[in-house]
């Protein structure tokens, strides 16, 4: 089978969809299929604005399948949300959400009307009118639609958007051999607390910002780094600071910044060195940081709005908190910080439950739902 996976991301393997795609495309080609990937410098580099790209995302990704196919002929046209709207015909197009993104728009509502973040009306009204229609189209058009959670699942199958038969749940993974290199359970750790993501509303940085202060009000002084919360170079600085100032002045020298790695060697020795990682994103399609944490053996703190959530056991497997609840969350890494054993508790049954996600099997599952799709 060749296979084609289309998504209008930065050739970045460090995020995202982009990240995703290489992966797949590992897999697949290790199980024998071709598979070829057209990200952002293969749909063109023009519009430079986002705001543009949302709105004429789908015709590049026509064009640049159109070249490709001008070189080779695909069985499966696998295309990230959106870019699938005017693949379906002549083509067996199957359709992925890296998250539903009306879910996530209907979260940064929320936060414009909590007051963390500014949402004027071009943005409420040119997103809406623009890319989400076009991922609806998307899903109605494709033989096959892969979702991340089953929530997703609910609320496409709600709207009508795609027949529950023709939907896949299909979760991200971790590589099989990463798996293997995790810390023994007892390993010395020390770092304190791990954040991992963009400095975004969506990542729920003002509640981890509220945690950590109650956290210091308890008396508890854990440290605490932030990775990837920015890109490196120009910026950097002014970043920083503005990040920094979302915490209490003691507690400056117990924070760590770090820009965006591409070195995933260096992401992973992060997991592996600190004692806990938290996530508590408002909106979250998946979260691969979750399972490539605990994939590690590192606990996890994670809000029930991360599609990750859904794998795992609240109490055996990691603590997952109500998002949007800085109290909750730190009493949850309260409880973590003061208990070593649960760490290890929840660090290895976190550890043994993503043996199954590793990306050759995900991969595998992802060839099931194409060749289901090419029956139908």
């Amino acid at each position: 089978m060749r296979i084609l996976l289309v998504s209008d991301e930065p050739d970045d393997p460090s995020m995202g969809g982009a990240k995703v795609a290489r992966k797949l495309q590992t897999g697949l080609r290790g199980l024998g299929h071709g598979c070829d990937v057209l990200l952002r410098p293969q749909l063109g580099a023009w519009p430079r604005s986002q705001r543009m790209r949302l709105a004429v995302g789908p015709w590049l990704a026509r064009r640049a399948v159109r070249r490709a196919e001008a070189a080779a002929a695909y069985d499966i046209v696998d295309a990230a949300s959106a870019e699938g709207w005017m693949l379906a015909r002549g083509r067996t197009l199957v359709v992925r959400s890296h998250g539903l993104e009306h879910r996530y728009y209907q979260e940064l509502l929320q936060d414009a009307r909590e007051g963390l973040l500014r949402k004027p009306w071009t943005q409420r009204v040119w997103y809406p009118r623009t890319r989400l229609p076009q991922v609806e189209r998307a899903m109605r058009r494709a033989a096959r639609v892969l979702l991340l959670s089953q929530a997703d699942r609910s609320r496409v199958v709600a709207q009508g958007w795609a027949a529950p038969a023709h939907i896949e749940v299909i979760p991200h993974g971790v590589d099989r051999a990463q798996w293997a290199q995790a810390p023994a359970h007892h390993a010395p750790r020390g770092r304190g607390l791990l954040f991992c993501g963009w400095w975004t509303t969506s990542k729920g940085v003002a509640y981890l910002a509220r945690a950590y202060q109650a956290l210091w009000a308890r008396g508890m002084q854990p440290r605490l780094t932030l990775l990837g919360v920015g890109s490196p170079g120009a910026g950097w600085d002014a970043l920083a600071a503005h990040i920094r100032a979302s915490f209490p002045a003691e507690a400056q020298p117990f924070l760590t910044l770090v820009p965006r790695l591409r070195d995933e060697d260096r992401v992973f020795d992060a997991y592996r060195q600190h004692d806990l990682l938290v996530c508590p994103s408002t909106s979250e399609g998946f979260g691969m940081v979750v399972v490539e944490a605990l994939s590690q053996r590192l606990p996890v703190v994670c809000s029930q709005a991360v599609g990750a959530a859904e794998l795992l056991e609240d109490g055996r497997e990691a603590l997952l908190v109500p998002p949007r609840q800085p109290e909750a969350l730190a009493a949850a890494l309260a409880q973590l910080l003061a208990n070593p054993g649960l760490r290890q508790q929840l660090g290895e049954a976190g550890h043994q439950r993503t043996r199954e996600l590793s990306w050759d099997a995900i991969a595998l599952r992802t060839l099931a739902a194409y060749e289901r799709a090419l029956q139908e």
